[in-house]
């Protein structure tokens, strides 16, 4: 059972007197008599318990990975090594020199990260749509990159 169903379970065993949240496929044990503010105090005390976890530290977080809080994409050049021609590195550079372009996801606190590597800036951007839900602006150099 993850954090979050835990936590709904005491709740509900704690104001509304129900020892389970899960389904028991039995009229008796599944729909229960409970008073308005029973189911108030219940609400309020998720409420709670959601607003508590949202203001921990991303880093202090127990479930899941943390979010990105921006984003931004990059044009990158693969450069060989001249002393190691089978080692190569990659940079960033401008739009016109990029061999691919890179998806970059920030981590609150840590920096950033990649997420993708793409022929063009384009497959790219619709990446970043698929995961946000919005297409991608050009962030201005005051602005937080691709912030969603």
């Amino acid at each position: 059972m993850n954090r979050s169903r835990q936590m709904l379970t005491s709740i509900a065993r704690e104001h509304l007197g129900i020892a389970t949240l899960e389904t028991r496929h039995s009229d008796s044990l599944d729909f229960h008599d409970v008073a308005v503010w029973q189911v108030e105090a219940a609400l309020i005390a998720a409420l709670d318990a959601g607003r508590n976890t949202a203001s921990q530290p991303p880093h202090q977080r127990t479930e899941g990975p943390v979010r990105f809080d921006a984003y931004e994409i990059q044009p990158c050049r693969r450069y060989l090594d001249m002393d190691e021609p089978q080692v190569s590195f990659v940079e960033p550079c401008e739009p016109s020199e990029a061999d691919f372009w890179t998806l970059y996801g920030h981590i609150p606190g840590e920096g950033v990260q990649a997420i993708g590597d793409f022929d063009t800036r384009q497959h790219a951007e619709e990446v970043f749509a698929r995961i946000t839900g919005r297409s991608y602006i050009e962030p201005s150099h005051n602005s937080r990159r691709g912030r969603p």
